[in-house]
This record gives C-alpha cells, structure tokens and sequence, in this order.
C-alpha cells in the first residue's frame, strides 16, 4: 500500500505540477501579451515625441532665424539712426560755428576799421602831425623806445619812465623837432 500511495501521491504531485505549469504558462502568455502592448505603446510614444521634437526643433530654428533677421534689421536701424545723429551734429556744428565767426568777423572788422578811422582823425590833428614829423626824421622811435645816448629807464607807479641822463663825456642827447 506504501507503493500504491507513493504512486497516488507521485501522480497527485504530477497533476499538480501540470496545473502549474500550465498557470505559468497562462501567465507568461499574460506578461508576454502585456509586453508586446507596451513595446506597441512605447514605439507609438517614441514616434510621437519624435515628430514633436522634430516640430519643435523647426520652430526654434524658425524662432533662431527670425531672431537674428531681428537683430540685424535692429542693428541696421541703430546703425543707420547714429549715422543721422552724427550727420545732423556735424551739420549744426558746422552751422552755428560758422554763424558765430561771421558774426564775430564781422564785428572784429568793424571794429578794426573804427579804430583806422580814430588813427585817421588823429593823425590829421596838430599832435599827430608832430608825430609823423619826428617818425619822418626818425626820431620817434629813439623817443618811444627810450634809446638815446645815456639815457635810462626807471620803474616807478607801475610805469615806466624814460630819464635822458649826461653820458660818460658829460653830453646829453635829445631829437630834432618836427
């Protein structure tokens, strides 16, 4: 009966081991079907992100080239503006300096040409005809120059003063009248 037992057990053991192999494989047809699901969605989902990093990888260089049309276009604009600015300075510069030195030309001329009328009025006077005298023999610039034999100058009130003084010989010179 021990024979008969182990065998009832041994076939009972079988049976079960057939139920569990058959589970297993039950299961493993689960996990491969459930698998293969997954690689279908995986691949589906790597396609997808693969046209959407294809698109966006379109727009930023569309984004990139618009941009940099951008920059330019801006750096044309900003270019173009500071050429202006520095044109319209120039321009205004050149406009008021030139203003200014006819303006003051024009008043540096007349300013000169009233003095050669005072020098003119003056020189037709007795006093600047004694002038022109002494500066015909000249004699005017000794006197004005103070360079006559033995003659010296002095500071004195912020001035100076011409002294005709006795030369080494005890002479004194002096000029012509006119």
């Amino acid at each position: 009966m021990t024979d008969e037992r182990e065998l009832d057990d041994g076939l009972a053991a079988f049976d079960q081991l057939g139920r569990e192999m058959a589970e297993t494989n039950r299961l493993l047809r689960s996990v491969q079907t459930d698998q293969e699901a997954r690689n279908r969605q995986e691949h589906a989902l790597s396609v997808e992100i693969q046209t959407a990093l294809k698109q966006a990888t379109g727009a930023s260089q569309n984004a990139l080239q618009a941009a940099q049309t951008k920059i330019r276009s801006s750096l044309l604009w900003a270019a173009l503006t500071a050429f202006l600015t520095v044109l319209v300075a120039f321009g205004g510069g050149y406009f008021f300096g030139q203003k200014a030195g006819w303006d003051t030309g024009h008043a540096e001329g007349y300013q000169k040409a009233r003095d050669e009328q005072a020098a003119a009025s003056w020189a037709n006077t007795p006093a600047g005809q004694r002038a022109y005298g002494l500066d015909r023999r000249g004699d005017l610039d000794l006197l004005a120059r103070c360079r006559g034999d033995g003659w010296t100058t002095e500071h004195r009130n912020g001035g100076t003063v011409c002294f005709p003084n006795a030369d080494a010989k005890g002479n004194v010179t002096g000029w012509y009248l006119p």
